[in-house]
């Protein structure tokens, strides 16, 4: 025991993963003043990031007889389920309530129905004994641990496809490396050291691998993209250079597209009749 939870690995995942879960309070931040543009806004993170902790802790508290019996653990789960709504609620209202009302209204309605609804169903399928929809939810969580590693609140289809060094997603990214690494140490411990472990969580220890490798990209991306976008300045500032020293030159080459151009034409007639 330590502090409380199982051994250490599990108190650092416990911390990390706070503060991972808090991150996308930088975001939202951005996103209320108004310094992000829609087109690199997406909200798979945070909404994978609310559906992982909602899922685990229900599937956890709703198999225990008291509530001191649930492991610390899962606590970290509640925070990450309660700010995920927050951060939710703050988006829906921060990209459509002020355009249009009716539009957030019925997202809002969607979040707070499909809550309940999960909720309602958790509590009358899961039960003590492992059974069919303890693997079911469990998986599920697998996959929303997995996308919540994406970069919090940013589309990194857009990033990629235009090249932006999109440095607010390195909050993201330091904290989710950090996160990943403690969750996988503490998976590899259970599952290959700590001979006390009563379940090996095999697939916790292979998700995480995928999670580290993911924060690892946002990483790779931001300083490949950085790096090109500091070489196209420096073209274009050398472009700028010579258009000034050598005007001479500019003018030739404009007139040299001139020429091109109106030898085409006569070319583009004669092929017409």
């Amino acid at each position: 025991m330590f502090l409380g939870f199982s051994d250490i690995f599990c108190f650092i995942g416990f911390i990390t993963n706070i503060l991972y879960s808090l991150t996308p309070s930088i975001f939202i931040y951005q996103l209320k003043h108004g310094v992000l543009i829609k087109e690199r806004i997406s909200i798979i993170g945070i909404l994978c990031l609310f559906c992982n902790g909602y899922l685990y802790f229900l599937t956890s508290a709703l198999r225990v007889d008291k509530i001191e019996n649930i492991d610390p653990l899962d606590f970290c789960n509640l925070i990450g389920a309660y700010l995920g709504f927050v951060y939710l609620c703050l988006y829906i209202y921060y990209v459509y309530y002020k355009d249009s009302i009716q539009k957030a209204l019925i997202y809002y309605i969607i979040l707070i129905v499909s809550s309940v609804g999960f909720f309602i169903l958790v509590w009358n399928v899961v039960n003590k004994e492992i059974n069919f929809w303890t693997y079911l939810f469990r998986y599920m969580g697998i996959i929303f641990n997995i996308l919540e590693n994406l970069p919090l609140g940013f589309n990194i289809i857009y990033i990629i496809k235009n090249k932006i060094s999109e440095k607010y997603t390195l909050f993201g990214a330091f904290f989710g490396l950090l996160n990943t690494s403690a969750w996988f140490a503490w998976a590899f411990y259970s599952c290959f050291i700590n001979e006390d472990s009563k379940e090996k969580p095999y697939q916790s220890f292979i998700a995480n691998i995928i999670c580290v490798c993911m924060q690892i990209t946002q990483f790779v991306l931001f300083f490949n993209f950085r790096k090109y976008n500091k070489d196209e300045i420096n073209d274009n500032e050398t472009n700028d250079k010579e258009e000034i020293l050598n005007p001479s030159n500019s003018v030739i080459e404009g007139n040299k597209k001139e020429e091109m151009n109106n030898k085409k034409e006569p070319e583009v007639y004669d092929e017409f009749l």
